[in-house]
């Protein structure tokens, strides 16, 4: 029988009763024949076909999911309704009305120092204390305008962006993850790792409550609708109701953000634009509404992708107190007038909670002015301002770290602690081998160096160094023969070979000191270095 021929036993029964088995032979290839017929193969082919198209219409299924639909209308829907409604009635860019464009323009700076003030310097930084709630709530309202979501989500993602900088898993607006995306594309669609930013903004804005915070709730949510002076707190109860107030304030704020996004892009500025600059209703809705809206939506988020993107050179890009992520000062005015004063990223990042975005007098920033004159009419207190000494300080930290880096790549020869010690007794066999006979060896305060690869380009000429030969030179180099220069003297430390052990080493350790640090540590690793290293050819 053929070893590749497949034995199958059938068991029947006969005329007798008795059970007869008989055996079948069949051939793997008859079997595999059975099994690759074309109808076989269809199937096949049509589960692949169905399992692509599952998996099509579960990429489909998951993107539709993770896209932020309330972002994606105020963000890009609306602005482009706006467009096509200009581009088809012919309207101008801006409008023809002259009090429409004055209101355009305050409205414009208004809604964005809500916004700037608020969601960002008040409620995403705590740069300052509010005195009073009605101040509280009208930063609110109006920074619902700009339609970039409500304070907490909003305040929370920022908070996740000082956090996580540059991260691509946890930074929201990662840069890394290109500048559309820094710009547009974090906040129409949702990250992968929701689950992550739920939690980060729940542990940075709580909104679990015990029952006695639900009853302040209440009565705040009235209090809220009413816009009453029973609003108004003293200082003590600011800084005893602070965390819980606020906490009120931003789930109301979640809550109700559609509805007040509404009333101030849509209501408030066609009732406006009709009644008191004596225009349509639509115009109000088109150009202190939306177009408004979209200019102010650029500014803001033009800091988180233009002001971290090194590649746009003409922001004129600088990092003077970390170069350790992305985020610069752009110095550029354009840049400046772009994000609304919101340009100095590198000092924002460093110091967040500071109310200003630099800390010099001559920076454009409104909102600064904003915050500042606040504080002087009493409706704000406790401005945060970093001490002029710690900018400076971090400033000057930075460019070490700088100059460390370019000192890093200079060859400055052998440190002095890392020098083997040689005594006399073989300073003297090294000069006088025969493999040493055209090489020159001058001692300079005790250092031993060999200056072969100079001798030729000395200015006083080759016999002046060999008179100097296996001699102790410290005199006729600093100021005997010729009073060297400081380049000279760095030249002169990059041939460095080794240490005259003679006894006399006060001096080289003062060096040491002045060098390198403390003596007593280098003074160790320096003797530690000389076990291994007995001659200057082994150094």
């Amino acid at each position: 029988m053929d070893d590749s021929q497949e034995v199958k036993d059938d068991i029947v029964q006969n005329g007798s009763g008795f059970k007869i088995q008989r055996r079948k032979i069949v051939s793997p290839t008859t079997s595999n024949k059975s099994t690759s017929t074309p109808q076989n193969l269809m199937i096949q082919a049509s589960k692949m076909k169905n399992s692509k198209i599952n998996e099509i219409k579960k990429r489909k299924r998951d993107f539709l999911k993770r896209i932020n639909y309330t972002h994606t209308l105020t963000v890009v829907v609306l602005p482009a309704l706006t467009l096509i409604y200009i581009l088809y009635s012919k309207e101008s860019i801006l409008p023809g009305n002259e009090r429409t464009l004055y209101f355009l323009t305050f409205y414009y700076n208004f809604t964005m120092l809500m916004f700037t003030a608020g969601y960002h310097k008040y409620f995403a930084h705590n740069s300052y204390k509010i005195r009073y709630t009605w101040l509280k709530i009208l930063l609110a309202i109006f920074g619902s305008s700009l339609g970039l979501g409500s304070i907490r989500w909003w305040a929370g993602l920022h908070r996740a962006h000082h956090h996580f900088t540059d991260d691509t898993e946890k930074d929201p607006y990662s840069i890394k993850r290109g500048l559309l995306f820094s710009h547009y594309g974090w906040i129409i669609k949702s990250p992968k790792v929701v689950k992550f930013y739920n939690e980060f903004i729940e542990q940075e804005f709580p909104q679990n409550f015990d029952s006695k915070e639900n009853q302040t709730i209440e009565k705040e949510q009235s209090e809220i609708f009413g816009l009453t002076d029973e609003f108004d707190l003293d200082e003590e109860d600011i800084e005893d109701n602070y965390n819980e107030n606020l906490k009120n304030l931003l789930n109301w704020q979640q809550r109700t953000y559609l509805i007040w996004f509404f009333i101030t892009t849509i209501i408030i500025p066609g009732l406006i634009t009709k009644f008191i600059c004596q225009d349509t209703f639509l115009h109000g809705i088109v150009y202190p509404g939306i177009f408004r809206m979209f200019l102010c939506q650029q500014s803001m988020l033009s800091t988180e992708s233009i002001c971290h993107y090194k590649k746009i050179q003409v922001t004129i890009p600088n990092q003077p107190f970390n170069d350790k992520n992305s985020s610069q000062n752009c110095s550029n005015p354009l840049v400046s007038l772009i994000t609304y004063g919101q340009s100095h990223q590198n000092y924002h990042h460093e110091f967040p909670h500071d109310y200003r975005c630099n800390n010099s007098i001559f920076t454009y920033d409104p909102t600064k002015w904003f915050i500042y004159t606040l504080s002087k009419i009493g409706l704000v207190s406790e401005l945060c301002k970093t001490p002029t000494n710690l900018v400076e300080h971090l400033k000057l930290q930075q460019q070490q770290e700088i100059l460390n880096r370019l000192r890093s790549q200079l060859n400055w020869g052998t440190p002095i602690s890392k020098l083997p010690l040689i005594t006399p007794k073989d300073f003297k066999k090294i000069i006088s081998s025969s493999s040493n006979k055209d090489r020159i060896y001058i001692v300079i305060q005790n250092i031993i160096h060999d200056i072969t690869p100079f001798m030729d380009q000395h200015p006083g000429g080759v016999p002046l160094l060999k008179a100097s030969h296996g001699k102790d030179a410290t005199k006729a180099f600093y100021g005997g023969v010729y009073g060297h220069s400081t380049a000279a003297i760095n030249l002169l430390a990059t041939m460095r070979i080794g240490i005259l052990d003679n006894g006399n080493d006060e001096e080289v350790w003062k060096r040491v000191v002045k060098e390198e640090g403390d003596v007593r540590e280098v003074s160790e690793s320096s003797r530690n270095n000389s076990s291994r290293y007995k001659t200057a050819e082994a150094a």
